[in-house]
């Protein structure tokens, strides 16, 4: 069975990075009944808990299917599935992206004002309390 969380970045070095294909445990906000799953990050002030899954696939509305986002540090790296890759500022202008060109990060006209994505489990442990 399928399950979906919701990966919301809330910038500044607060989100987990996420990979299709990797097998860990991850740490969600305590939702609500009926409200979307959604990584936790610390912003939102709520309660953690965690399960084990493996992440089948990621997705964003216009940058289509993503293999990676590499959250650490104060720029965000995504590798898209057709290979291109993105530096995201987290910090100073949180969104502004460069695109990996020519051996080298160019400003990119891209502007993404939503940067949700959809992260696909192939399977999910059932949540559990942080404790």
């Amino acid at each position: 069975m399928t399950i979906n969380a919701l990966w919301i970045p809330a910038w500044y070095e607060l989100d987990p990075s996420i990979v299709v294909g990797i097998a860990e445990e991850f740490v969600f906000q305590q939702a609500a009944a009926n409200e979307a799953l959604k990584f936790y990050s610390g912003k939102e002030g709520s309660d953690a808990v965690k399960a084990t899954g493996t992440i089948s696939a990621i997705h964003h509305n216009v940058l289509g299917d993503i293999e990676s986002v590499d959250a650490q540090g104060l720029d965000y790296t995504l590798v898209l599935r057709d290979g291109r890759r993105l530096l995201v500022n987290a910090e100073e202008n949180p969104g502004l992206i460069y695109e990996w060109v020519d051996d080298s990060w160019q400003p990119s006209d891209m502007v993404i004002t939503d940067w949700q994505l959809t992260v696909k489990f192939a399977a999910l442990s059932p949540l559990m309390p942080i404790k």
